[in-house]
């Protein structure tokens, strides 16, 4: 007890001499306060989750804890922007070089290749080399198989026991392309070949994606477009832009252009001027006007519309967005945002449209930014994206679709009944 009244005593001198002797300690003290109390305050909250579906639901949060507990971000970045970069910078640092995969080239139709990295699994007795689940991770706009983000989902997938294999744009690991043809969010042909490859090497093996930015856009519509003919047990994506006007038009913004836009315009700048020669004889663009394009708009505008053949980039960005295709979803899908996504602006998350679908279930948290989620006291740590994602996977091949759908199940034994 005395220990205890000498060390308040001690603590009390120390703050005293601090105030006397450091005439800014007040100050630094009253803002550290504040934030902390708002940190707590607005913060600090349990993820939102909504669906169509009370099993769908009812399978989340009972398999996946994440979603019954209080997300804390780290607390020295919340903010959207320094969230997202930050993170990433320190992901990044921590993560070091990515995993021994093992590659593949997967020819195309159209004569171009698909660069597929595998992280593969040996050690798990539960499964063989034959029926080891499958997820395959679609990285984001100029993201490949070495980003620290995809690296981890890679890991993640190992981690539960399960095959991983990184699904990456054709034109993004480094490699010269071998046709006339590159990739965009509306176009889902050369997911459609990569599924069906998987599963003509593993016909008994469970198979999921997931995608994140873009990566999420291709894999939202392609489940959309094949329904139930998918091949994909579920699927989940994240940080998806919606409304990819809106996305574009928050990215438009000063401060996100210069922190965010122009180094994504050149990173996809720098894929064409590497491939430049195999569209020298493409009428449909003009490469040189392509290269002077500093944001993602102007590219697509020069670039992406052209090649794809649509009339106008407004027409590609409308065919891209996911926003109006949430009522064609007929396979489980987990979406993961963060309400101060800037490149995904909240207001345009089609909440209503979700709660009438039972296929779908959307977690949103207050903050996380841009694949963002980092841990409340370091951003090396797992994420919140990295524990969601791995227990969301874990849960869906453990449990598969009978718990998801178990309601609707339930009220067509009791109809067949009465």
């Amino acid at each position: 007890m005395a220990e205890g009244l000498l060390s308040n005593s001690q603590f009390g001198s120390w703050m005293s001499s601090q105030w006397d002797n450091w005439p800014s300690f007040p100050l630094v003290v009253g803002i550290t306060v504040t934030v902390a109390t708002y940190y707590v305050k607005y913060v600090v909250k349990k993820p939102l989750l909504i669906t169509g579906s009370r099993s769908y639901a009812d399978f989340l949060q009972r398999r996946c804890p994440v979603l019954v507990q209080q997300y804390y971000p780290t607390v020295w970045c919340f903010t959207s922007r320094a969230h997202t970069l930050i993170c990433g910078f320190i992901r990044d640092l921590a993560d070091g070089k990515p995993p021994s995969y093992r590659q593949e080239v997967l020819h195309t139709p159209d004569g171009g290749e698909i660069h597929l990295d595998w992280l593969e699994h040996h050690g798990n007795g539960h499964h063989d080399n034959r029926t080891r689940p499958t997820v395959i991770i679609m990285p984001g706009l100029t993201g490949n198989s070495g980003a620290s983000y995809v690296a981890r989902l890679a890991r993640g997938a190992h981690k539960q026991g399960y095959r991983g294999v990184v699904f990456n744009n054709r034109g993004t690991t480094g490699v010269e392309l071998k046709s006339a043809r590159a990739y965009c969010a509306a176009n889902t042909d050369d997911l459609h070949l990569v599924v069906g490859h998987v599963k003509k090497l593993y016909p008994d093996a469970p198979l999921m994606a997931v995608g994140v930015s873009l990566g999420g856009i291709i894999l939202f519509n392609y489940v959309a477009k094949l329904g139930k003919d998918c091949g994909l047990m579920a699927a989940m994506v994240i940080s998806v832009s919606w409304n990819v006007f809106e996305g574009t038009r928050s990215l438009e913004g000063t401060v996100n252009k210069t922190l965010f836009n122009r180094y994504l315009a050149n990173g996809l700048k720098e894929n064409l001027r590497r491939n430049r020669v195999v569209f020298a004889q493409d009428e449909r663009v003009d490469i040189d006007h392509a290269l002077q394009a500093s944001t993602i708009l102007e590219f697509d505008e020069r670039f992406t519309a052209k090649v794809f053949g649509y009339e106008s980039v407004n027409h590609y960005y409308a065919d891209a967005s996911p926003h109006g295709k949430v009522r064609r979803i007929q396979t489980p899908i987990l979406c993961l945002n963060a309400a101060d996504d800037m490149f995904a602006p909240s207001h345009c998350i089609p909440t209503e449209e979700v709660e009438k679908n039972p296929n779908i279930a959307l977690v949103l948290t207050s903050h996380g930014g841009h694949i963002g989620f980092g841990d409340w006291l370091s951003p090396s740590r797992d994420s919140f994206m990295d524990k969601l994602y791995q227990q969301y996977v874990n849960a869906v091949f453990k449990y598969g679709k009978a718990e998801i759908y178990r309601e609707e199940q339930d009220n067509e034994e009791q109809g067949r009944s009465s």
